[in-house]
């Protein structure tokens, strides 16, 4: 659904704008936003007359937000004005996160936004993310670190991000520069500048994203005393990015190696754009392990899995595939489709599994193998050994009965059978 974009000349009536995105063509430096009362800086914008690539680009941004900023009581004495003109209580808008439970993992016992937010704004009731915009900072932390992009804040959302970078790429901008509201410097021409409430809001999916996109990255903080603490939290982004991908960082800038010269088109779905980024970027790996950048790994312990197939059944991120071959079942893992949950874990029935983190790995790592059992009536392949063994342990089966090794079709002929001849017998 697209927003209603307002867009206005330097030279008119700016007091009538309202808090929707409004876009603010000028003769002067691009850049230099006016304060406005009670607007909100995340929706003000100021581009040269001239720049008609960079308006194209902003226009179709903004027309893809869907977050609207929040009205809260503001705590604080209202003045003898309030009361004549009959305001009982003073508001503030806050950009505070919107939660998009459909894709939350929350339900599967994710907490990372929890984790992340500095100010105790985010909570989680009954497997459901709450947001207490009162408390909020709008410092962007939680939608970082959210693995699905079920997070989001106006100026911060996986919808309005991809596709202010897909219009950039396409435009022909070759380098993307991140930066927050507040920050007035100029663009050069072949960069973009996207404004978020604060660079603390890119995550390694943006990041990588990003590098994937354009030739250069770079992160700008109008003030880098900020409480927000942004720069602290992009150095430390930078620096695991550094350990896994091959790339040249000079302070808050970032650049890949030449030789990406088309671009990529992505969709909205973080997990899914991330995944096409790091395939992209493949080739520059390291092969250290991606600490910080939501590349996870899992341990099973051949001694206790039992191949049930609980974590392959479960997986909300389709991480596990099972496959079989010359008599062998195997239980495969892809770590880049990995969201990090921990619902595998959770759920493995003998405790078996251990969540770690990966290299840049794009391919179905075999994780246990196991034989592929027949029955012994028919032949047909209907379960494993070790789920066999599991079996009998937890039921306490003593031997090795015949009824075990029987596809279920052929065990109720079997159980019929035995039943006749018990009641022959008789």
């Amino acid at each position: 659904m697209s927003n209603e974009v307002k867009v206005v000349s330097d030279n008119e009536d700016l007091s009538t704008i309202t808090n929707s995105p409004t876009i603010i063509l000028s003769d002067n430096q691009h850049g230099q936003s006016p304060k406005l009362p009670n607007v909100h800086p995340i929706n003000v914008y100021v581009v040269k007359k001239s720049d008609n690539r960079r308006l194209r680009v902003l226009l179709a941004q903004l027309r893809a937000r869907r977050i609207s900023l929040t009205t809260i009581d503001e705590k604080g004495n209202l003045t003898r004005r309030d009361f004549i003109t009959g305001k009982l209580t003073k508001t503030r808008l806050v950009n505070a996160p919107v939660v998009f439970n459909g894709s939350c993992m929350a339900r599967y016992g994710c907490t990372q936004c929890v984790d992340a937010c500095p100010s105790g704004a985010i909570s989680i009731n009954n497997k459901v993310v709450m947001i207490d915009a009162g408390k909020c900072i709008e410092c962007g932390s939680c939608v970082a670190a959210c693995p699905t992009g079920s997070l989001a804040m106006a100026g911060a959302d996986d919808n309005e991000y991809v596709v202010a970078i897909n219009e950039a790429s396409r435009a022909g901008f070759r380098r993307l520069r991140f930066t927050c509201i507040y920050d007035n410097s100029q663009d050069s021409d072949d960069e973009y500048t996207y404004k978020l409430p604060c660079i603390a809001s890119v995550g390694p999916e943006w990041l990588t994203m990003a590098l994937a996109s354009f030739d250069e990255v770079s992160f700008t903080c109008p003030n880098e005393s900020c409480k927000l603490n942004g720069v602290a939290k992009v150095k430390e982004l930078l620096s695991n990015l550094t350990k896994a991908i091959k790339v040249e960082v000079s302070g808050l800038m970032v650049k890949r190696p030449k030789g990406y010269s088309d671009y990529l088109t992505y969709v909205g779905i973080r997990r899914s754009d991330y995944s096409s980024a790091l395939r992209r970027l493949k080739a520059l790996s390291t092969g250290e392990l991606a600490y910080g950048l939501k590349i996870f790994d899992i341990n099973i312990s051949e001694d206790k899995c039992s191949f049930c197939g609980v974590c392959f059944a479960k997986c909300p991120g389709k991480a596990f595939d099972v496959d079989s071959a010359q008599g062998v079942t195997v239980l495969k893992f892809n770590a880049i489709k990995c969201l990090g949950c921990g619902l595998c874990v959770d759920s493995c029935p003998e405790k078996a599994i251990k969540l770690t983190v990966s290299s840049l790995n794009d391919e179905w790592i075999i994780k246990v193998k196991d034989e592929v059992v027949k029955c012994k009536i028919c032949g047909k392949p209907f379960d494993t050994r070790r789920h066999i063994q599991m079996v009998k342990a937890r039921m306490g089966i003593k031997g090795d009965p015949e009824w075990l090794y029987l596809c279920p079709d052929c065990r109720r002929y079997y159980t019929a059978k035995e039943m006749l001849k018990r009641n022959l017998s008789i």
